[in-house]
Parts: C-alpha cells; structure tokens; sequence
C-alpha cells in the first residue's frame, strides 16, 4: 500500500515536469527570425536583406522598414556630406564609438561633413534587426570601398552595433559602436 502513494507521487511529478518542458518549447518559440528581403537603395548602397527577430511579426516589419529606410540614408549622408540628412536621421543624443573615435552628435556631424574621406560604395552583411518597444538594435558587417584623408583608396571591413530610437518624428540613430575592423589598400 505504501507504494501506490509513492507511485502516485512520481507520476504526478513526471506529468507537472512534462507540463513544464512543453511551456517552456512554447515559450521559446515566441521569438522569430525573419529573412526580409530589402530594395537595392541605389547602385552604391547595397543592402539587400536582413533577419528580423520577433515577437510581433505584422508589426515590427512596418517598425523594420521604416528603421532600414533609415539605415540606408546614413551611407548617403556620408556620401553627399549633406547636413541636413544627417540631422534628420541622427537623434539629439546621437553618440558614436570608434576604436579611435568618439563623438557626440554636432562633433560627428561636423566631422563627416568637413572629412576629405570619401565613401564611395558600401555592401551590407549579416544584418539583424531587433526590436524592443521604441528602441531597436541593429548589428552588421559592412564592406566600404572608400578614399581616405590623402585621396588613397580603400577598402574597409568594419561590424557595428547601432542603437535607434523612436521619437515623435520617427525613427533615429541614438548609437553606434564599432566593434571590429580591418583595412586594405586599393579597391
């Protein structure tokens, strides 16, 4: 007799730990990742997709091309050196990380706009765009074909980390940080 309640009390724990692995597969599965296929932005800007990971498919695509839309303005601010493109994308609290670099927003803007560095065409890879509310992370490898200071060329292979923010006039860069980089001379 005594084994049946023991029984009983093993069967029970079996079922509740049963229960338990199956909510927490459902609950692992909230989360998506979406290959969307993005508009060639133009012949020197080349993004072409990127995952998105979600829990709100339907919404959060609306929320990414707005957010990629963005994304792909940046390269042409720096290709045209254009101020006011870059103040309408850039957030009031724009910070910017690199290795040996580091600028609030009016500093960067000032920087780009006044560089003798040329972008001249850039290739996007491995974007993942996720997003949280009214902040977003979006993390990247880019190849750059550029000139540098003295009018050289090359070619510069750097992955990021930006911050986006939304705001009342849509969605910004709040941050980007560089995270690795290498360079070689000519195209």
């Amino acid at each position: 007799m005594r084994q049946h309640p023991i029984l009983a009390l093993a069967v029970a724990f079996l079922l509740v730990s049963l229960g338990s692995t199956e909510a927490n597969e459902a609950e692992s599965r909230r989360y998506q990742q979406l290959l969307i296929r993005a508009d060639q932005q133009s012949a020197n800007i080349d993004i072409n997709s990127y995952t998105l990971i979600t829990n709100n498919p339907k919404g959060h695509r609306i929320e990414a091309t707005q957010i990629m839309r963005v994304k792909a303005d940046w390269p042409r601010a720096m290709q045209t050196k254009d101020k006011a493109l870059f103040e309408s994308i850039l957030a009031p609290d724009f910070t910017f990380r690199a290795e040996d670099e580091w600028f609030e927003r009016d500093a960067y803007i000032r920087d780009r706009v006044n560089s003798k560095e040329q972008v001249l065409k850039v290739r996007y890879e491995n974007l993942v765009l996720q997003i949280f509310d009214r902040i977003a992370v979006l993390t990247y490898r880019n190849v750059l074909n550029h000139t540098d200071e003295k009018g050289a060329p090359d070619t510069l292979y750097l992955s990021w980390a930006d911050v986006f923010v939304k705001g009342r006039d849509g969605w910004k860069i709040g941050g980007s940080h560089l995270i690795s980089a290498r360079s070689e001379r000519g195209h």
